[in-house]
């Protein structure tokens, strides 16, 4: 009869075999039995694996070590052996095991079996090897630190420590605020973010933390409470990147940007142009507030006819494809008022290259171009009126050229005049020794007292001619002093962009003067040349009739002959006047023309000055 306690025995063993995987061998191990649990984690059969070896269940490099053998040596000697073990089933399936290999005694206490009692545990180890795996990957790439609850330090990763200059025993049993600046060490705000860690929260975010002599670092950081398996949180474990060259990186851009954003009118568009955000600067250029114009398409700001081109369409495409565009724009605010901005439309891209948004800088140029304009205008007028200058005095030029050419000839005839005069004083004086060459010399008298009287009468055509020029040029000085005038308003109105109207202006003013100079000059000897001329017209007279009375008379007396020699010597003197008089003529039209010729130069210098300063603008 079989007793109580064997019974319980019994049960214990069914219970046991009914949960775990069981089975048994010789003290050699090879296999005397095992249960359906293991049979069904090694996918063998009973009679197949019955009076074989266990090393059927092992790698075959492993089943031939000491190592093995000495595993089954100790066994043999009654060692109890447990622990996970990598095992092979059927068709060489990976099996992992949680198993105790339990020698078994007869009575007399000696090994006689060896029962082994296992779970299969590959689906565990099988997670915990890819947890592992991934937990060793992430420490390779990343900072790893972790502490007890109260923020104790008790383990780090070489990468961690790399980023705050420490070692492994500088830093461990110390707290976590060595890392924190004293102030934020001994908040409430610390004391705060600890306790939710210890009540097992997780935090994650970007913090600034303090190296070893005081640097300062930026992390990317997750603080993960780790969980017993009742749900307890017994450690944190952070994970951490350093991103202190980004942090700065981005301080700096962002800085850029701001400062960008003060002094210029900024907005921000979908790539299809509709409006995301503007800042205050281009919403008072504009005259629009944010909530009239966010969701709206750019088009708002431009008139209907470009808004309807083809144009617009192709810039907003060009803009899509990541294409940057600048350059000087008209556009409408708000009441329709025109605007012109000095502008770049600025593709946005994100990571991988693709452009997502469009930003637009924008300084407000209304003023400039509107002054610009009107210098264009002002140019316009000035460049047509220098011209007009520049042709009139060439006029001039070519008729005071004429008159001094009259002049030279009239003068080089009046010389030839007093020439002939001062030749018929002496023959008059030898009148009185031989009357018989009176008559010759009469004659020849005759002769050139005619071409005196045509030297005159060319003289009287050149003075009046003169009179002419001098009106003329009277009448351009008058044109170059309102040029001037004109010039000098309208580079007033043009503020800075007129600073060359005022320089040709002067220079116009200066020339006018000095043609006005010029005028009085000639107006003086012209009046000169005329009296001169009418003394030579009443001296030849006297002549003519001095003549005909000799023509008459050969035997007039000595006296005829003293007052002929007398209106000879008036006649010599008043053509010696007479040419000294056009010399002075003559020598007034050369400066005249020379005065013109430096006017005309000076009026084609300040046009090329004016069209240079123009074009520079």
């Amino acid at each position: 009869m079989v007793s109580t306690s064997t019974r319980d025995l019994q049960a214990t063993v069914d219970a046991i075999g009914k949960s775990q995987a069981v089975i048994e061998f010789d003290l050699d191990g090879t296999i005397l039995d095992a249960n359906d649990n293991f049979l069904g984690a090694v996918g063998y059969s009973l009679d197949e694996i019955k009076g074989q070896h266990h090393r059927m269940f092992v790698e075959p490099s492993y089943g031939e070590s000491d190592e093995y053998a000495e595993f089954w040596a100790r066994l043999g000697a009654g060692e109890f052996q447990a622990g996970e073990y990598k095992r092979i089933g059927k068709d060489g399936a990976e099996i992992w095991i949680q198993a105790s290999y339990n020698p078994i005694f007869d009575p007399s206490g000696k090994p006689f079996k060896v029962v082994k009692y296992a779970t299969d545990i590959t689906a565990q180890t099988l997670q915990n090897a890819d947890y592992a795996g991934q937990i060793d990957a992430i420490g390779k790439s990343q900072a790893v630190i972790s502490f007890n609850l109260d923020g104790t330090i008790l383990d780090a990763n070489d990468n961690f420590l790399g980023a705050v200059g420490y070692s492994l025993d500088e830093i461990k049993g110390q707290h976590h605020r060595m890392f924190v600046e004293p102030s934020y060490g001994e908040s409430d705000e610390y004391a705060e973010f600890w306790a939710r860690l210890g009540a097992g929260e997780f935090q994650a975010g970007e913090y600034k933390r303090i190296g070893k002599d005081g640097a300062e670092i930026w992390i990317q950081a997750s603080y993960n409470p780790i969980f017993d398996p009742s749900g307890k949180p017994f450690k944190v474990v952070k994970y951490a990147t350093d991103i202190t060259a980004q942090t700065l990186q981005n301080a700096d851009y962002a800085g850029q940007i701001d400062a960008i954003g003060k002094s210029q009118a900024v907005i921000s568009f979908e790539l299809d142009g509709t409006i995301l955000d503007a800042n205050d600067n281009f919403l008072g250029a504009v005259g629009y507030g944010l909530d009239e114009i966010k969701g709206q398409h750019h088009s708002m700001f431009v008139e209907q006819s470009y808004r309807d081109s083809a144009d617009y369409t192709e810039f907003w495409t060009r803009l899509g494809a990541g294409e940057f565009q600048s350059g000087e724009y008209k556009r409408i605010g708000k009441g329709g008022g025109e605007i012109w901005i000095q502008a770049s439309y600025n593709p946005i891209f994100d990571p991988s290259g693709k452009p997502f948004k469009v930003v637009k800088y924008a300084t407000e140029i209304t003023a400039q171009v509107l002054q610009r304009e009107e210098g264009k205008r002002v140019a316009a007028i000035v460049d047509a009126n220098l011209d007009k200058i520049v042709q009139s005095v060439t006029a001039a030029g070519s008729q005071s050229s004429a008159a001094a050419s009259a002049s030279t000839q009239t003068s080089s005839t009046v010389q030839t005049v007093a020439s002939a005069a001062e030749e018929l004083d002496a023959a008059a004086r030898e009148i009185a020794q031989s009357m018989t060459t009176s008559k010759t010399e009469v004659e020849r008298a005759i002769s050139e007292t005619r071409k005196a009287d045509e030297a005159t009468q060319n003289l009287s055509s050149a003075t009046e001619a003169l009179n002419s020029i001098n009106s003329l040029i009277q009448d351009i000085a008058g044109q170059i002093n309102l040029l001037a005038l004109n010039a000098t308003i309208e580079s007033a109105r043009a503020g800075d962009a007129g600073k060359g109207f005022a320089v040709v202006a002067s220079e116009v003013k200066s020339l006018a003067n000095q043609v006005s100079g010029a005028t009085g000059q000639i107006s003086g000897e012209i009046e000169n040349m005329q009296n001169v001329a009418g003394d030579v017209v009443k001296g030849l007279v006297g002549i003519q009739k001095a003549i005909e009375s000799v023509e008459q008379s050969v035997t007039v007396s000595a006296t005829a002959v003293e007052e002929q020699s007398a209106t000879t010597r008036e006649i010599s003197s008043s053509m010696q006047t007479a040419s000294t008089a056009i010399q002075e003529v003559d020598s007034g039209l050369s400066a005249i023309v020379e005065s013109i010729d430096q006017s005309k130069e000076a009026a084609g210098e300040g046009l090329k000055l004016y069209r240079d300063l123009n074009n520079a603008a």
